[in-house]
């Protein structure tokens, strides 16, 4: 009985009639827009069925009202020869004049939705038609959207006529309220029911996902599955009623948000129906529940596949349903508490609420009384309940809990010190097996370029007869073979000294990019790729040399190997732009390309583009580990027959 009077109470407090409206005339002269703020136009307006009206139309002549439609309204009742199965479809006009207070302020209406087409006209001129508006159903095209349209009384009047058709829905007219403010009130307002939409989504969202949560690490009942589910379909109805915020993320058609508005209404009898039966199966039929999944089953059929023309005449049948399941619920809860079942009765006390708040929406729904929708905060009770009844189970638990892990800490205790030194010792040798893979495989691939180069220059020193030539080939070789000696004692070092910090040293990247090329000189029969450097180094630069080297070897190399030995004027670019704070490396060629579907795999591990190629795979999966070691960053474009470009940066360790 409280909960009852509390009901009508908030109904009576959001929705005071508007008193001044009489036979299509609002008188707001006494109104003050910023004391007394938003009105609602609702009231008797000037109704004309089978006519659109113009607004030159009431200059010509004097015309006689059908009738006068209470607004917001459906428009079935005052269709001549209609009934309760027979659709609205048709056409009217609306008229209302509204005499505003003495003021300059600029003014706007709001309107929500209007079934299911409307061009509206204020004081003679055409402001905006939502769909089109016509005489049969292939002339006129429904859109249901939300909209604000600013507007200026003269001689403090507006003078409001509003050409409605619709030939979609079983109801039809301007059943929802029509505001009008001040533009900066009406923007407000907007905003705020959108803001209220968004946040009732977003917290519904993020309880469906708790549950799921709890249903993911406690999955042997599926009541929180079934919640989460609950939640989530109660989460997507505020984006698409009323204002439509579905509309402010993506762009839907109507009838998209129309069967997903119905289809996710349609999902929470048998949706909640699943959960209360997991909550107290000794309490809910089997049977019940089979006949609530099988009625259940052509409403949502309705919904996911007819048109809105069809599934629309379902919602009265739908609401009978979800009354006579809800009262069924309460049936079940009422008993769960009778037998003292585990949180039944905050459930009960929660449900209750709920049920007051169905019946509310309901009869709001079909505007038998015109009040707030109060659904979502019967939810939020329902939710609050289902949290203390959870929290209640999980404090027995911790405390059972506790009590076990007090006789358990002393053995613990013991047991931690072993599994602290087993750990230490398995890590570290983890460690060592990680960093010697990589060391005999990086090994193996940064030494077999220079190798390359020498056989391939012995075997020109072979061929050549000319002492002078010969000599300075020779004297390449000792170069090469000194620089492979130096990697191969920096090799050895790194491998001793593997488990100790990155050695930082300053490098000229010039120089140590020029090197590096020159070990490629005659690798894969690069001689005719052009080689192009360019340094720009405005300081000193830092970094882990060795690592340094894996990285820019293994460039150079991989973009050798790959280049298209039909192109006309193939190249090697390398451009680097060194400050203070970073390095910026871009390796370029106009190679062979790789496919866009190979692109987010070819820093993996063994990861080949192409099978017949002689690579292991190994290389660029090297390249991003070292990269990444010295804390930087590598990215890649390419495209076949056109080239790839590697972007690398390294931070500046100079300053250590």
């Amino acid at each position: 009985m409280f909960a009852t009077l509390f009901l009508f109470v908030v109904n009576y407090s959001f929705c005071v009639p508007n008193g001044n409206t009489v036979k299509g005339i609002v008188n707001l002269k006494q109104h003050n827009w910023s004391k007394d703020g938003l009105v609602n136009l609702n009231g008797p307006w000037e109704f004309y069925w089978k006519a659109l009206y113009n607004p030159s139309s009431f200059d010509s002549a004097v015309i006689q009202p059908t009738a006068y439609a209470n607004i917001p309204d459906f428009w079935n009742k005052l269709i001549p020869a209609n009934s309760v199965f027979k659709p609205a479809f048709g056409y009217a006009t609306y008229r209302l004049r509204v005499l505003c207070p003495e003021s300059n302020e600029k003014l706007a209406l709001k309107f929500l939705t209007v079934a299911s087409a409307y061009k509206l006209f204020v004081n003679g001129k055409l402001i905006a038609e939502v769909g089109k508006v016509g005489t049969s159903s292939e002339t006129t095209t429904p859109a249901f959207q939300p909209a604000v349209f600013p507007v200026m009384p003269v001689n403090d009047e507006l003078d409001i006529i509003i050409q409605v058709a619709n030939y979609t829905y079983n109801t039809g007219g301007l059943w929802d309220f029509i505001k009008l403010g001040t533009e900066e009130q009406v923007n407000n307002y907007l905003i705020t029911n959108v803001a209220k939409d968004y946040f009732i989504a977003g917290s519904f969202f993020l309880i469906g996902i708790f549950y799921f949560v709890i249903y993911f690490f406690f999955n042997r009942r599926k009541s929180p599955l079934y919640f989460a589910l609950f939640c989530l379909l109660i989460g997507i109805r505020p984006l698409v009623t009323d204002e439509l915020g579905i509309d402010y993320i993506v762009q839907c058609s109507w009838q998209f948000i129309k069967h997903v508005e119905f289809t996710s209404l349609y999902l929470t009898v048998p949706v909640l129906s699943l959960f209360s039966f997991e909550l107290f199966p000794k309490e809910f039929s089997k049977r019940v529940l089979w006949w609530i999944l099988i009625i259940c089953t052509p409403f949502i059929a309705a919904a996911l596949f007819t048109s809105p023309t069809f599934f629309r005449f379902t919602l009265k049948p739908f609401q009978l349903l979800l009354v006579i399941a809800a009262v069924y619920g309460l049936f079940v809860y009422i008993s769960a508490v009778k037998n003292k079942r585990t949180g039944s009765l905050y459930f009960l006390t929660g449900f209750i609420i709920l049920f007051i708040t169905i019946i509310n929406d309901i009869l709001n729904s079909n505007l038998i009384i015109s009040g707030t929708n109060l659904l979502y905060a019967g939810l939020y009770i329902l939710i609050l309940c289902q949290a203390t009844t959870i929290s209640r189970t999980f404090f027995k638990a911790y405390l059972k809990i506790e009590n076990l892990n007090a006789e358990l800490e002393q053995k613990n205790n013991e047991l931690n010190n072993k599994n602290d030194t087993i750990n230490t010792a398995n890590e570290q040798l983890s460690k060592l097996n990680a960093e010697l893979d990589n060391l005999v495989f990086r090994t193996s691939h940064d030494l077999r370029s220079p190798i390359t180069s020498m056989l391939t220059m012995a075997e020109i020193v072979k061929g050549e007869e000319d002492a002078v030539t010969r000599s300075e080939y020779v004297d390449f070789l000792i170069k090469t073979i000194k620089r492979l000696d130096n990697l191969i004692t920096e090799i050895l070092q790194y491998a001793k000294n593997k488990s100790t910090a990155l050695q930082y040293e300053k490098v000229n990247l010039k120089e140590f990019i020029n090197n590096a090329l020159e070990d490629h000189l005659f690798s894969y029969d690069s001689e005719r790729i052009k080689k192009i450097l360019e340094v720009s180094q405005s300081s000193d630069f830092a970094t882990d040399k060795l690592r340094l080297g894996i990285i820019i070897n293994n460039l150079i190399s991989n973009g050798l190997k790959h280049h298209n030995k039909e192109q006309e004027n193939p190249y090697l670019k390398i451009i680097v732009q060194a400050t203070a704070k970073q390095a910026d490396i871009v390796v370029a060629d106009n190679g062979r390309g790789i496919e866009q579907s190979h692109l987010a795999n070819i820093f993996t591990k063994f990861y080949r583009v192409n099978t017949k190629a002689n690579g292991s795979g190994f290389g660029l999966y090297i390249v991003k580990e070292t990269v990444e070691k010295l804390e930087g960053c590598i990215t890649v474009e390419s495209k076949v027959n056109v080239g790839t470009s590697f972007h690398i940066t390294i931070p500046n360790r100079a300053h250590q």
